[in-house]
């Protein structure tokens, strides 16, 4: 018809949309850190080299692809930071990849600033606007939650395998334990795959012990199905409303 004829293809909507320009700012910032870092410790020569494996690294955790191409296990201690934190980043809204989501992110940025703006302004009404849209005071609530559940979640999740892991020796790659725990914690928990010390991009998931195995399986279920998916099993009230 006449609007098909007429109709051109556009950025507009790319341009504008909140959680695809926050997406690629923290792609091209985590990027930009990792260049420099990998700059100045002098891992690789010249900063087009620097700048090529940090690129491809950022994206693939960010991404949750579980590529690698070297090991950044050898990296400094703040590169290995930034990469850890980017394996609870994930992707985008209605994407397959792990992780947090951008746009929780945002959002919990912004019921923060909420929260903390009410504390000094408790009459103070204001709307959640995510793209000039109003945000429903459930999802607000769901998205608190899922954070929270994130954290103890991870946090216990750290501690236990620790725990699990304690007696086993570690001979290829004795590292810090609960460094080491924490990382297949996280690569498991955002379904990232490679991690950091044990599990990182050269080495495997083969150093721990069975049940240190099933409680990251577990792990990567929580992950891939979403938590409240799966943690509905574990509430006795559901099975008996089937």
């Amino acid at each position: 018809d006449k609007k098909a004829r007429h109709f051109r293809p556009t950025l507009r909507p790319f341009r504008y949309d909140p959680e695809f320009r926050i997406y690629l700012l923290i792609l091209l910032v985590a990027t930009l850190l990792l260049t420099g870092s990998l700059w100045m410790n002098q891992l690789y020569e010249g900063g087009l080299a620097c700048f090529r494996h940090a690129a491809f690294n950022v994206v693939a955790i960010m991404t949750t692809t579980g590529f690698g191409t070297e090991d950044y296990t050898d990296w400094s201690e703040f590169s290995k930071g930034m990469l850890f934190l980017l394996m609870f980043v994930g992707g985008s809204a209605g994407s397959t990849a792990g992780g947090l989501k951008v746009i929780r992110m945002i959002l919990f940025v912004k019921v923060l600033h909420l929260e903390i703006e009410h504390a000094f302004r408790p009459n103070v009404i204001r709307p959640l606007r995510i793209a000039n849209t109003n945000v429903d005071h459930s999802l607000r609530h769901e998205v608190t939650v899922y954070f929270s559940l994130i954290l103890v979640i991870g946090v216990l999740s750290s501690i236990g395998l620790t725990a699990i892991e304690l007696n086993t020796q570690w001979v290829d790659a004795p590292g810090e334990k609960l460094i080491d725990c924490a990382s297949a914690v996280a690569a498991t928990l955002n379904n990232i795959g490679p991690g950091l010390g044990v599990v990182g991009p050269h080495s495997n998931y083969t150093e721990f012990s069975s049940p240190g195995k099933l409680l990251l399986s577990l792990l990567m279920l929580l992950g891939r199905l979403e938590l409240f998916a799966v943690l509905v099993l574990f509430v006795p009230s559901f099975w008996r409303s089937q």
